[in-house]
């Protein structure tokens, strides 16, 4: 009997001292993400988790007349105004090749390409040079862009001078890209830090930046 009434007041201790341990985490630390789910922070920066490679490679290969299609105008918009166009994605679900355009002056330039194929000139150096694309061979759906692809650019940029301005948890920023299908810049790291997110959203707003959050990911320099 002392035996239990010594060990009673330790465990009521012990299990005090848990319930204020777990009522000190920030609820924003916990959960993470689980393999290709989302959530969303209290700052409202979307969370990632780790891509779902199986996932992957249960789809569709992407090929064909709906690859080459995305293939040319991936080109035009890597040589014309960044200003004009959003990435381009494919829909294969649909068999269609989405063309998000931020620039009312682009609808012109695809209706053309789907019209009747397009030629246009590059700006690069030693030229002139003309990049020829043929009339695509799928359906092609015009969109809104929201974000230009040099908006974009733009964004990633912002966010490497997170890490020079000192944001905490900037450091572990791994790897920064454009998510093409939705719009946005995703940028990886291992762990949920609040005051990088906090930032992030400060500068940037909430819809422009999701954070992919994984485990094992690593400086690009390790991989």
């Amino acid at each position: 009997m002392r035996y239990t009434r010594v060990m009673r007041p330790v465990g009521v201790a012990i299990a005090a001292v848990l319930v204020v341990a777990v009522a000190s985490v920030h609820v924003d630390t916990w959960p993470w993400p689980s393999v290709g789910g989302q959530s969303r922070h209290s700052t409202g920066i979307v969370l990632l988790g780790p891509i779902d490679y199986d996932a992957i490679r249960n789809t569709e290969p992407f090929e064909g007349p709906l690859r080459k299609a995305w293939s040319d105008w991936f080109t035009l918009t890597q040589e014309a105004d960044p200003g004009l166009f959003g990435y381009p994605w494919a829909d294969r679900r649909a068999g269609e090749l989405v063309v998000p355009v931020a620039d009312p002056r682009g609808v012109e330039l695809v209706q053309q390409w789907v019209r009747s194929g397009l030629q246009v000139p590059s700006p690069k150096p030693g030229g002139p040079f003309i990049i020829d694309l043929p009339r695509p061979e799928v359906a092609v759906r015009i969109v809104p862009a929201q974000h230009s692809i040099l908006g974009l650019r733009q964004i990633m940029d912002g966010v490497a001078d997170l890490a020079r301005a000192g944001v905490p948890g900037a450091d572990r920023i791994y790897s920064v890209g454009p998510d093409y299908e939705n719009d946005r810049v995703i940028v990886v790291t291992d762990r949920i830090n609040d005051e990088l997110l906090a930032a992030i959203a400060a500068r940037f707003g909430v819809d422009v930046i999701a954070v992919r959050v994984d485990p094992r990911a690593m400086p690009a320099h390790l991989l």
